[in-house]
């Protein structure tokens, strides 16, 4: 499971037209590209929207439920600024 390369596709959607307008209206062209187990393609192959932000809606509730985090940080975990950033500590 790649919450990585998920991220990487919305990211790409949000800034490439004809990617987003491909991943809207025909994903199984596309999911090939990244590294993306089999339930990982499906879903994305599965997901139906008329925008990006359903699209990344949709995306984001199934990564919740199936138990990714998503790039969401523990409370526990701090955060330090970087370049006017904030990052999870690597250590």
């Amino acid at each position: 499971m790649s919450d990585y390369a998920l991220n990487n596709i919305m990211c790409l959607a949000l800034i490439d037209g004809k990617f987003r307008d491909t991943l809207l209206t025909d994903a199984a062209n596309v999911v090939g590209e990244f590294d993306l187990d089999a339930d990982e393609q499906d879903v994305l192959k599965a997901i139906k929207a008329d925008s990006v932000t359903e699209f990344a809606a949709k995306l984001h509730n199934w990564m919740v439920e199936r138990g990714g985090n998503n790039g969401h940080r523990r409370a526990s975990e701090s955060r330090r600024p970087v370049n006017g950033l904030l990052l999870v500590p690597t250590d």
